[in-house]
């Protein structure tokens, strides 16, 4: 796979079909392969772009929509699950020729994961987990006023964005500060300008990532099985996927890494560098 030059790099979308649907991506960096999976209804446009350059200076990272968000397409029926979604990604690995990425997945996208893992790990090289839960009657949820926000369709993306940091006047202008990083990449080019996520699909998502999951007790009794090695992450202060999950999931997969860092849900922006620094040596 070709590796376009950081130097004036610009964003070039491209599509993989995998299965029933069709996949956009575009790839950034150089070194060992690295896919970014992404959470409830973000699109690849929606990670920090400080967070993707430190990562890109040492890997290869494949960034790319789940199936029904942003360019990627998706299907008629109504059955997008988190086993689904780690199937589309396996299917993603396997179509770009990809030999034993690592994998990086921030909180939906930590499930899905989980579940890549569980499912084919013979896919997979080295794992990071930020901001998961491990599901079932283990998983501690988020507080229903908080997903209530989450989940109104009414309520600005910047108020939603607002709820991945600490509570205060800190948190809320570090949210604005990282949402006009977005608009400048997707403006600038240096990532696509792919925010669209339907009302649909959101729908979708949600039951996936809320109902579906917690019903499903199998992903918790399955990581005990991992053997890939796992790094679990996340921020002290998260109120989206309760730190107290990423040490149950921890506890529960031989080996696994675990590390916190101040910050909330999206710690892995606040603390961009710090991440990043830890990703680099665990992956190493």
């Amino acid at each position: 796979m070709n590796v376009p030059a950081e130097a004036g790099f610009k964003a070039k979308v491209a599509y993989a079909q995998v299965g029933d649907v069709k996949l956009a991506y575009y790839v950034r960096g150089q070194g060992k392969p690295l896919l970014m999976i992404n959470g409830f209804v973000s699109t690849m446009s929606l990670w920090d772009p400080l967070l993707i350059e430190e990562l890109a200076k040492r890997h290869q990272l494949i960034l790319f929509d789940n199936r029904g968000v942003g360019l990627s397409t998706d299907t008629v029926d109504n059955n997008t699950t988190i086993t689904q979604m780690a199937d589309d990604a396996a299917g993603l690995i396997e179509t770009l020729g990809l030999k034993k990425p690592d994998i990086l997945g921030w909180s939906m996208g930590a499930r899905i994961a989980q579940q890549l893992l569980i499912r084919r790990p013979e896919l997979v090289g080295k794992a990071v987990l930020a901001a998961a839960d491990p599901g079932g009657s283990h998983g501690v949820p988020a507080d229903k006023s908080v997903e209530d926000t989450l989940n109104n369709p009414d309520i600005p993306d910047i108020k939603k964005l607002a709820l991945t940091f600490p509570p205060g006047p800190s948190g809320e202008t570090a949210a604005k500060e990282v949402y006009a990083r977005i608009l400048e990449a997707g403006k600038q080019g240096t990532a696509p300008d792919d925010f669209t996520v339907s009302k649909q699909t959101t729908e979708r998502q949600d039951r996936a990532r809320t109902t579906l999951w917690r019903a499903d007790q199998n992903n918790f009794n399955d990581l005990k099985n991992i053997k890939n090695p796992v790094l679990v992450t996340d921020g002290r202060d998260d109120i989206i996927d309760k730190p107290v999950n990423s040490v149950i999931i921890a506890g529960q997969i031989p080996f696994a890494w675990l590390a916190f860092y101040d910050g909330g849900h999206a710690f892995l922006f606040q603390q961009h560098k710090k991440f990043a620094e830890t990703v680099d040596v665990f992956l190493k």
